[in-house]
């Protein structure tokens, strides 16, 4: 049976959904512990490589890789979610615009704001950080 586009509309308003959503608007964040993670973070320079993190209110993030040999910058776009008041999972799905699933687990320490994980899972397969892992510092 097909149904005309209005039909179909109105039917979808009327219905009642329901399940787990991990994203909500800032104005409905009923959390304000979860308003300690937005800002910028920053790795040192390591290998001609810089890291920069930003997580934002609405639980967007972003991820840029800077080369200090002039390559121009890399972007990763995704999103962050609280674990607890110690603990964010970064998720990464666009790589320089294509698709990507990427995820970080990362520790937050407060007293020298820095956040800082030991590996990376892509596409289900881990891959160690370096013997330090990545740091990265709040700015």
């Amino acid at each position: 049976m097909t149904y005309p586009r209005l039909s179909v509309a109105l039917l979808l308003a009327a219905t009642t959904l329901s399940g787990c959503a991990s994203w909500m608007p800032a104005a409905f964040k009923s959390d304000p512990a979860e308003s300690q993670w937005v800002g910028n973070y920053k790795s040192d320079t390591e290998m001609g490589l810089t890291t920069h993190l930003h997580l934002a209110d609405d639980h967007a993030a972003t991820t840029t890789y800077t080369y200090t040999n002039g390559d121009p910058d890399l972007l990763e776009t995704g999103h962050w979610q609280a674990i607890n008041p110690t603990s964010v999972k970064v998720t990464m799905t666009t790589h320089q615009g294509r698709p990507l699933n990427s995820e970080r687990v990362y520790s937050y320490d407060p007293h020298s704001e820095q956040l800082s994980t030991q590996q990376e899972t892509v596409d289900g397969q881990t891959y160690e950080l370096g013997v330090e892992g990545l740091i990265l510092q709040r700015q």
